[in-house]
């Protein structure tokens, strides 16, 4: 019996040390970023925030913080529908993991593929290529925004009318029964 608990001993303390060298490792393949490339990781939107909007700006319109007139070329505009529809995700992928230069455009976009993970790369062309699909509904939200603001004239017109024939029904109402009352007091007096 003795040799059974050692034998429960030694197979618990083993899973002991197995557990914490495996939690060691991952613990050490999360400091492979900072403290704060961990927060900008945590979506692609925080990604493109933190390595994109200095050049691309936050909503991808090329007027990020390190963009100045005589910057040639200009960051590109992800919002210009025309050019997104043009570029494949390929091609995307291609020029955030080896640099824009890979796709034959300008040299400054630095290459990310040793930065970020394959697939935050095309969790981040989807979100790239959002940009540009918000510009191209702004037309239709406008337009929904106009119907619905000649709903809301048009229901403030509508509760308006209601309320001016509520008021002459009321002072008809008021009127009438003023002159039921004068009709009873001189049928009163005969």
């Amino acid at each position: 019996m003795g040799y059974f608990l050692s034998g429960k001993k030694i197979i618990l303390i083993g899973s002991c040390v197995l557990l914490g060298a495996l939690g060691s490792y991952v613990m050490a393949e999360d400091l492979n970023f900072s403290p704060r490339e961990q927060i900008f990781l945590l979506s692609p939107k925080k990604t493109f925030e933190y390595y994109c909007s200095p050049c691309h700006g936050f909503k991808g319109k090329g007027d990020g913080t390190f963009f100045t007139i005589d910057l040639k070329p200009k960051p590109r505009n992800f919002t210009d529908v025309e050019y997104m529809k043009k570029r494949t995700d390929d091609q995307l992928v291609k020029s955030i993991t080896e640099g824009s230069k890979a796709v034959d455009k300008s040299n400054l976009c630095p290459p990310w593929g040793k930065t970020l993970t394959e697939k935050r790369i095309k969790e981040l062309v989807v979100y790239i290529r959002s940009l540009s699909l918000q510009e191209a509904e702004k037309p239709v939200v406008a337009q929904k925004g106009a119907v619905v603001a000649e709903e809301k004239s048009s229901a403030f017109k509508s509760s308006m009318r209601w309320l001016f024939l509520i008021i002459i029904t009321l002072a008809l109402a008021v009127g009438a029964i003023g002159e039921w009352k004068k009709l009873r007091k001189e049928s009163t007096r005969q």
